[in-house]
């Protein structure tokens, strides 16, 4: 029950008092538990943007050789280029859902260093998601993200159904949504052939190995597994995945819920990028295919 609730008619005005000032205290400790929003003109002022982006997701975004590296990564530095400012990377995995990844990287912050960006990268634009998270804001889709399949052709020289893999080995990452698909695809008899990675790139060692002859993942990471095994004769499909919640979403950024015109600034840029084809060229330089969101 709440502190206004919870004051007796016969109080007086003390308590009363009293009472409306631990409401003001407990609502000013939910807004301080925020991290302070930074609108576009105290981005350029400061010089600096800072833009989560996910760890070990190529070819999105990756750590090599001490460098961000990806998709996402270049076009965060086509922002940064559009405001003038440095863009400073921070680089984390993935947490639980959708729903953690924004409170610890948009609007609260670890609970060590409390450290938030001002734009997150690779958002799923889901209104369900953007409506049930108040602080922050889902914005800008810039890509439709699809789920596909790579497979050696001198393993499997055509795949129509995912039937084949029933006694075939395929890889796919731990706890994904393609990982969910084949666990229950033909009532669970693809199970024993199913050989999941803790990460993505664990799944990919897989492939390119020669260990297995099939990865299920996003159609970018399938199209980037292809593009760097150059040694297997790889090609790309998308079988029918009956039962599957969705096969294809589009994917934006997410900034503070009082940053919005921070959003705008850099939805201009994603605008600027896709009209002027240099967005196709940043997905062609990691051998993906630019796809333009579909919105419901």
């Amino acid at each position: 029950m709440s502190s206004l609730t919870a004051i007796s008619p016969h109080s007086g005005v003390l308590g009363l008092r009293r009472s409306l000032c631990v409401f003001a205290l407990l609502v000013a400790t939910l807004i301080g538990s925020a991290a302070h929003a930074r609108p576009v003109d105290e981005v350029v002022d400061s010089g600096k943007l800072v833009v989560f982006a996910y760890s070990d997701y190529a070819p999105y975004s990756w750590m090599e050789d001490g460098e961000p590296r990806g998709i996402d990564v270049d076009i965060a530095k086509h922002f940064g280029k559009s405001l003038g400012v440095e863009v400073e990377f921070l680089i984390r995995g993935a947490d639980e859902n959708l729903d953690d990844d924004l409170r610890v990287n948009i609007w609260k912050g670890d609970l060590i260093h409390r450290k938030v960006a001002d734009v997150m990268m690779h958002a799923p634009f889901d209104r369900e998601v953007d409506v049930r998270n108040e602080l922050a804001v889902l914005t800008a889709p810039y890509f439709q993200e699809q789920i596909a399949l790579v497979y050696d052709q001198d393993v499997h020289p055509s795949v129509e159904t995912f039937g084949r893999f029933v006694s075939k080995p395929i890889t796919v990452e731990l706890d994904t949504a393609g990982d969910f698909f084949l666990s229950n695809a033909f009532r669970g008899r693809l199970q024993q052939s199913i050989q999941r990675g803790r990460t993505f790139a664990d799944s990919q060692s897989l492939y390119t190995s020669g260990e297995v002859g099939a990865l299920l993942g996003s159609r970018a990471q399938a199209e980037w597994v292809a593009f760097k095994a150059t040694n297997i004769n790889s090609a790309i499909a998308q079988p029918p995945m009956p039962g599957i919640v969705r096969t294809g979403w589009p994917i934006g950024i997410a900034i503070k819920h009082d940053s919005r015109d921070l959003g705008y600034a850099l939805g201009d840029v994603l605008t600027e990028l896709t009209e002027s084809g240099e967005i196709t060229s940043i997905y062609a330089k990691y051998g993906v295919e630019w796809l333009p969101p579909k919105l419901d």
